[in-house]
């Protein structure tokens, strides 16, 4: 069996973390666009923070059902996250079940 349905989630990774808040925020704006009414359960983005020494690096992950804004901010197909590895970005905190 191929691992290959997994990948089926987007991320891209914004660098340093200081200067991931303006990406951050266009992604946001883009997401409540698109659902003005609120998000269904399984549409969300979240974020992780990686510490190397002293460089945070933050990577944003889509969930499949917000595909099209993840490869409209040049997100590439990935596995799902860590749950415990990622913070709610905007979205339905289900979309990681």
């Amino acid at each position: 069996m191929s691992a290959e349905p997994q990948l089926r989630w987007r991320c891209r990774s914004l660098g340093d973390g200081l200067l991931a808040s303006v990406p951050l925020n266009e992604i946001c704006l883009a997401f409540d666009e698109l659902h003005p009414a609120g998000a269904p359960s399984d549409a969300a983005v979240f974020m992780r923070h990686r510490l190397d020494g002293l460089q945070c690096e933050v990577t944003v992950f889509f969930s499949p059902a917000v595909d099209e804004l993840g490869r409209r901010f040049g997100a590439h197909l990935c596995y799902p996250p860590e749950p415990e590895a990622v913070e709610l970005v905007v979205g339905s905190a289900t979309a990681l079940r």
